[in-house]
This record gives structure tokens, C-alpha cells and sequence, in this order.
């Protein structure tokens, strides 16, 4: 018997990663980058700048549903084609902007397109990366998000400190453009449309299988405790007047997150997800702790490894499990579940975590993050044990 594995590094699954890389690179820059935009150029106080997020998850949210019934009914080579030039010209709009209102609609616009094409590269990486590897290959595959995460904020930043935004805005363009390109060579298996497919009544199985929801509400409810670090921890840092250590604490997070994550894979599909979102969970619950006790810049990158190694190693892991409890020709639904409930709960838990911020404190903002992360814990061994009852 042939114990070779399945190759896994294809030419098309390093097309949509490098993909997935150039996508998130766009959603950073831009969200680093158009807060100080709004207050330089177009005059607006910064206490509006959430709405620049808000506006772009919520539509991003609303249309994965669709995408991913489409997914299920017409070609994803050509989706994914459609989708990545919308894209782009979501990305050239930028250099019409001349007031907020414009903006806001502009970012509406570019949050459908994100909110498509995001659905169609997850459920294609599925398509690409071999069922025996699935763990393996999203680790790879999600970690150019996480690469993305530190590399966009610090070329964000470069743009905004220079003014230089419409170069800014060139560069996302000519980023869509390489990914429009992409999505023209790259194969997809078995990606053959049923001409036949009768139109399916609406139905909320049809936007969120049932089969996806424990693993999704896990998704979520990490993803509101991340919040907090994602939204405030600039805040946090710069009471503590340690905004250089609060630079290093991203680096650090993605290193760590780099290092650990082909490991994590390797590890879920040889031995199950069951004790590795369990470790996960719990490393991610210390790094939270260790965050909220911080005082000195050590502590801040300490914090920041732990959680690189937690958070960062646990949403994959997540993400193969929402993936894996569908039939393949569902998981357009389920890939749109998982990053709906990711997006949802960073939604929800920048608000959340920003009223409990403004009554109390940044240390007890994150003390309440890690009851989130306990939370999350107890719903993973309740789901643990019902489907050990199941198997018994």
C-alpha cells in the first residue's frame, strides 16, 4: 500500500494563496490607512472612522449568503474572475472620493465585492487542498491572511505618514489587478455548473446549514474576544505609553502564528481537532490574562506571542471543522458561514468591548475578552462531548 501523500503546494493552490495574500493586503492598507485619511483630507473627526469598517463588514456580511448559493449553482472559475474585477474597480473608486458620504458608499461597494470573493476563494482553497491534508492546507492557505494583518497596517501606515494616498490607492489597484490575472490561470476541479439545478426556495439552511453552527458560534465568540486587541490595543498601548512595543506585539503574533500553524495542521489531521482547539482556547486564554495584567513592553510582546500561538494556530483549525461537517456541495454555505461569523463577531465585539472600555478600563475590556474565551471553551467541550455521545 502507497503511503506517498496527496501533493499539496499545486501551481493552483499557490495562484489562490497568493490570491487570499494580495486580497488582505488590499482590506489593511485601506483599513489602517483611511482613518487618518478622512481627518487629513476630507475634514471629518475621527470618531467617525468606524463607520468605515462597520459600513464595509456589514455588506461584506449581507452578500456571502448569496455567493454562496451561487457557489453551489454556476461556475467558480468564473466567479472568482467576476468577482476579482469588481474588486478592482471597487479599488479605482477611491480616486473619486471628495466627502465621507462618498466614501461610505464606495466602501459599501468594495465590502460586496470582498464579501463575494472571499466566500469563492474559500470554498476553491477546499476544492484545491487534498481531504487528507484539509487541516494542513487551509493552516498554509489562512496564513496569508495573518500575514497580511502585519505587513498591510505597516505599509498603511507608510502611505498615511507620507500623504500619499492616491499612490496608496494605485497600489491596491495594480494588487486587484495581479489577482484578476489569477483567477484567469488558475483550475479548479469538478467545477462543472448543474445546467439542471431547479431554483431553491428561500430557506435559512440554505444561508446557514445547521451541521455548521457549533463550530461557527465558536468562530464567533473568539472572534468578539479579538476584537478587542484588534480595536483597541493602539488605545490600550499608547495609555501605557508603549505604542513601540504595541508595533513589535503584531510581528511577534505573526511570527509566532507562522511558526506554529503548519504544525497545528500537520497535528488536527493526524490526531483530530478534539485536544488541539482545546490547547488552542486555553494558550489564547493565558495570552489575554498576561495582556490585561500588562505594565511594560515585554509583557505587551509576551502577550502578543501567546496569542499568536493561540488565536493564531485555533481559527484554521475552526474554519476545517465549519468546512468539514458539510457535503462538498455545500461548502460554498459553509465557507460563507465561517467568515460571516468571524466578521459578525468582530462587528459585535469592537462595540461591546468599546462601551466596556468607556465605563470601566482597557484591563477589565480584557478580562471580559477572556470570559469570552472561557466561554468559547465551555461551548467547544459541550460540543465535544455531544458528538462523542453521537459516535458511542
Amino acid at each position: 500500500m502507497s503511503t506517498q501523500k496527496e501533493p499539496l503546494w499545486t501551481k493552483n493552490f499557490i495562484n489562490i494563496t497568493v490570491m487570499s495574500l494580495f486580497i488582505f493586503l488590499v482590506f489593511y492598507i485601506l483599513l489602517t490607512a483611511l482613518p487618518l485619511y478622512i481627518t487629513e483630507k476630507l475634514g471629518v473627526s475621527s470618531d467617525k472612522a468606524g463607520w468605515l469598517l462597520t459600513v464595509f463588514l456589514i455588506f461584506a456580511i449581507l452578500v456571502r449568503p448569496v455567493a454562496g448559493g451561487w457557489i453551489s449553482k454556476f461556475s467558480q472559475k468564473k466567479i472568482l474572475i467576476y468577482s476579482t474585477a469588481a474588486f478592482f474597480v471597487a479599488c479605482l473608486l477611491y480616486f473619486v472620493v471628495d466627502s465621507f458620504t462618498v466614501l461610505l458608499v464606495i466602501r459599501a461597494i468594495h465590502g460586496i465585492t470582498f464579501g463575494v470573493i472571499t466566500t469563492v476563494k474559500g470554498a476553491v482553497s477546499a476544492e484545491l487542498i487534498p481531504i487528507t491534508r484539509r487541516a494542513e492546507g487551509l493552516s498554509f492557505y489562512s496564513m496569508a491572511m495573518g500575514l497580511a494583518m502585519v505587513l498591510g497596517p505597516v505599509i498603511g501606515l507608510q502611505f498615511a505618514s507620507a500623504g500619499s494616498y492616491h499612490v496608496m490607492f494605485a497600489t491596491c489597484a495594480i494588487l486587484s489587478v495581479v489577482n484578476i490575472l489569477l483567477a484567469l490561470v488558475i483550475t479548479i476541479p469538478n467545477d462543472q455548473p448543474d445546467p439542471n439545478a431547479k431554483k431553491v426556495k428561500f430557506s435559512w439552511s440554505n444561508i446557514v446549514d445547521p451541521r455548521t453552527i457549533p463550530y461557527g458560534a465558536m468562530t464567533l465568540i473568539s472572534a468578539i474576544a479579538y476584537s478587542s486587541i484588534s480595536a483597541f490595543l493602539s488605545l490600550f498601548a499608547k495609555g501605557l505609553d508603549l505604542v513601540t512595543a504595541a508595533s513589535y506585539f503584531f510581528i511577534v503574533y505573526a511570527i509566532c502564528m507562522l511558526i506554529c500553524r503548519p504544525f497545528v495542521g500537520k497535528a488536527a489531521d493526524q490526531y483530530g481537532s478534539k485536544y488541539i482547539v482545546f490547547i488552542c482556547l486555553i494558550i489564547f486564554a493565558i495570552g489575554m490574562f498576561v495582556l490585561q495584567m500588562t505594565t511594560t513592553g515585554w509583557m505587551l510582546i509576551l502577550a502578543g506571542a501567546i496569542i499568536g500561538i493561540g488565536y493564531g494556530s485555533v481559527t484554521p483549525i475552526y474554519q476545517t471543522e465549519v468546512i468539514s461537517s458539510v457535503p462538498p456541495a455545500r461548502v460554498g454555505v459553509a465557507s460563507s458561514v465561517f467568515f460571516n461569523s468571524m466578521d459578525l463577531g468582530m462587528a459585535i465585539g469592537a462595540a461591546v468591548m468599546g462601551a466596556i472600555a468607556g465605563a470601566t478600563d482597557y484591563s477589565t475590556m480584557y478580562m471580559t475578552a477572556l470570559g469570552f474565551i472561557v466561554l468559547a471553551l465551555i461551548l467547544y467541550i459541550f460540543v465535544s462531548r455531544k458528538n462523542r455521545r453521537h459516535v458511542a
